[in-house]
């Protein structure tokens, strides 16, 4: 184990990461309490026995991983004069190009000035500014104001969901300004982006506009996600398919892009190195090249204008650059761990990110998979005697192998992490990224990258380049709507919890290594009994449950309540929930929910108006958990599971069983015990989507305060109640 000290140290840190977010978080210590800690346990190592040192600097990387999380810098939140709604004007200068849906947009803006109402506040803050009846143009690196209304971020607390508020604060984003009309907002000339902001903008305003005016208005989204790292204009019809096919990741620069930009151009002056014979036998060209290398990449980096993730994957190709260099270019597991740990000691928030643990994951089953898979593959000799004869074809063998053992590795590894995160299980992934992935990282993107560096030069050299490279994109997105098009591309899935994708890391790892040693196979035994434990208990909850379950969902302006009657039959009731236009409740807010808790299938569908049905949002719920009935009243009771049901939207629904009796209206539901009425005077608990306390017989709970709530009755008639937020319920 200690022949890498790197890999203890890097799980040293990860723990000390992970005890200083659970536990830690708002413990108020002095800013130098930890630093000067480690700054004593790391002079006590000198002074300590060999035998200990080691362990004593896992200690000291442990502590490292704890000073992440407790001495971070807060972002700054709404002014404290200032309540939530309150409009304001605010003066600041556009650092990311606008994102427009229909007739509104939203750009992210470094805040400057806030003026009050009796006083003028400066500030250095950045915030998402949302225009509606957005009709101008903006630019990056100019300056406006703006009246708004300044809101925090908020999430929608069920179990399951999103964590809106921690994402936008890992953008830095302190809060949200909304303009109600974008005539309102004023240019006031060239803003303030900071040295490196407008040294970079200058750099990438010209590729932007190439890119304008070269490509067709279906790439030139695409390549501009790709080079420069620009997300805004793709719209959620143009990623569906990728994201069906399993390839959505390609659509965001990650160690997957830099990595293929850094083997190309690195075999590319290894290749041309090697015909200087003089060179060759000077200095290992090896390293040359690998010093060389860095400059594509640093480049590729600047032009994606040095987001986090790119700041992330830029660092880990650079450090297995420079193990080459260093003649340490075996040790890759070393170098993938120092990589993690620079990452982790400058921004300890990246573990929970989801780029970091794609990517480390990913590279980590590269690295260990990818040799079994390939010389499984080695291993089947067919047509060994024409490929030896045969340079070319034995060329391009060797790299179909390489590439399917390298993909599919990457492929296996990240299963559960893509489960937990997106719900999405991709049939044709494989099949995809192996023939989709190579024409993005080794075509497109270097083409792209050449236009770049020749725009200075010639814009026709740049714009020849450039629609070499959009040919290949062309071809890259006709392969992805081919793979999505097959009716089975994909498949919503249920989500694993962290325990369960451990066992499933735990079941692939012992399963390969099952003959080497007999501890393998009794811990193999010890993994498939909890596997099978889990599934039987989950089995039980969801299909044989013996307890009444109402939960109410947090879902903004809509009431969302999901019944799970005695026995496996559940019911979705959603009032205002599947419209039109707008934020997918469905998609977003509400399937999460039932993939967290296990719920392939909705039995009965509630809703308000029937001619919703016909709404995408609805047809995705439909779909996708196999409703067999959709209802918008039940005029006569109906008994399901030996709970008693009816009522309409309009009226309001009433639920009975075992004594209690649950009233489901507008805004509101009210708990009391049977043939309590419709009027709150029977009602003992009154769940209200107010965030105003009310005065009420009954106890009030607000959702906005404890988020979503489960409310249990036993077969006794025991009621329990159970918030996301709050433990103490009564």
């Amino acid at each position: 184990m200690f022949s890498r000290p790197l890999v203890p140290a890097l799980c040293a840190t990860i723990i000390g990461i992970l005890i200083g977010h659970t536990f830690l978080t708002n413990v108020h210590l002095s800013v130098l309490f930890f630093p000067i800690v480690i700054a004593v346990f790391l002079g006590m190592t000198f002074i300590l026995p060999s035998k200990v040192r080691t362990v004593w600097l896992m200690a000291i990387f442990l502590l490292i991983g704890v000073n992440s999380q407790v001495n971070k810098h807060p972002l700054a939140g709404l002014p404290q004069t200032l309540s939530e709604g309150e409009q304001v004007v605010v003066e600041g200068t556009v650092y990311n190009l606008p994102k427009v849906r229909v007739n509104a947009a939203s750009l992210y803006v470094h805040a400057e000035k806030i003026f009050l109402a009796r006083e003028v506040r400066s500030v250095q803050i950045n915030i998402l500014v949302r225009i509606y009846r957005y009709r101008g143009t903006l630019n990056v690196g100019e300056r406006i104001r703006f009246p708004a209304k300044l809101r925090e971020f908020k999430n929608f607390n069920n179990p399951g969901g999103f964590d809106y508020r921690s994402y936008m604060q890992t953008r830095g984003l302190s809060f949200m300004a909304i303009v109600s009309d974008g005539r309102y907002v004023v240019p006031m000339g060239e803003g303030d982006l900071g040295i490196v902001g407008k040294v970079l903008e200058k750099i990438r305003r010209p590729l932007r506009n190439l890119l304008s005016e070269r490509l067709s208005y279906g790439t030139r989204p695409i390549y501009a996600a790709l080079i420069l790292g620009e997300r805004q204009g793709l719209t959620p019809e143009l990623r569906k398919p990728f994201d069906r096919s399993g390839v959505g990741h390609i659509m965001a620069v990650s160690g997957l892009h830099l990595g293929l930009v850094a083997w190309l151009f690195y075999m590319m002056l290894r290749w041309v190195l090697s015909f200087s014979y003089r060179l060759t036998l000077m200095t290992d060209i090896r390293k040359v090249a690998a010093i060389l290398t860095t400059v594509p990449v640093v480049t590729y980096g600047v032009i994606t204008g040095l987001q986090v993730s790119t700041q992330r994957a830029m660092i880990m190709v650079l450090i297995f650059l420079w193990s080459v260099i260093m003649g340490k270019e075996k040790d890759v597991w070393s170098s993938l761990c120092l990589a993690a740990l620079i990452i982790l000691a400058l921004m300890g928030n990246s573990l929970f990110t989801v780029s970091f643990q794609l990517s480390f994951t990913a590279v980590a089953g590269i690295l260990w998979l990818a040799p079994l898979i390939l010389s499984r593959i080695q291993s089947v000799k067919l047509g060994t005697e024409s490929l030896g004869r045969n340079r070319v074809l034995r060329t391009m063998v060797t790299y179909s192998t390489g590439l399917i053992a390298v993909t599919t590795a990457a492929t296996v590894v990240t299963i559960p992490l893509i489960a937990f995160h997106f719900h999405r299980f991709p049939l044709v992934g494989l099949a995809a990224n192996i023939t989709v992935v190579p024409i993005i990282g080794l075509w497109a993107i270097p083409l792209g990258l050449v236009s770049c560096i020749a725009l200075p030069f010639s814009s026709i050299l740049a714009g020849f380049f450039l629609s070499l490279g959009e040919s290949g994109l062309n071809l890259a997105v006709s392969l992805v709507k081919f793979w999505s098009d097959i009716p089975w591309s994909s498949l919503w899935v249920i989500r694993p919890n962290w325990l369960e994708i451990l066992l499933l890391y735990g079941l692939l790892f012992l399963g390969l290594n099952f003959f080497r040693a007999r501890v393998y196979r009794l811990l193999l035994l010890v993994v498939v009994i909890l596997l099978c434990t889990d599934t039987g208990y989950w089995i039980y909850h969801t299909r044989f449950n013996s307890n009444l379950r109402v939960t109410i969902l947090d879902a903004g302006r809509a009431d969302v309540a999901f019944i799970q009657f005695p026995g496996h039959e559940r019911m979705l009731i959603a009032r205002n929930a599947f419209g039109h236009r707008g934020f997918n409740l469905g998609q977003g807010v509400i399937a999460p929910y039932l993939w967290q808790e296990k719920i392939r299938r909705i039995d009965y569908l509630f809703l308000r108006n029937p001619y919703r049905q016909q709404t995408d949002t609805v047809q995705f719920m439909i779909n996708t958990f196999h409703s067999k009935e959709v209802l918008s009243s039940l005029p006569t009771e109906r008994t399901i599971g030996g709970a008693q049901i009816k009522g309409d939207m309009d009226e309001g629904i009433t639920l009975s069983c075992r004594g209690w009796s649950f009233y489901f209206c507008d805004r509101e539901v009210r708990i009391g015990k049977k043939n309590m009425g419709r009027g709150e005077s029977g009602a003992l608990y009154l769940i209200t989507k107010d965030k105003m306390a009310r005065h009420s017989p009954a106890q009030v709970l607000s959702i906005s305060q404890t988020g979503a709530i489960t409310i249990t009755v036993d077969p006794k008639g025991r009621i329990r109640m159970k918030s996301f937020l709050k433990k103490d319920l009564p």
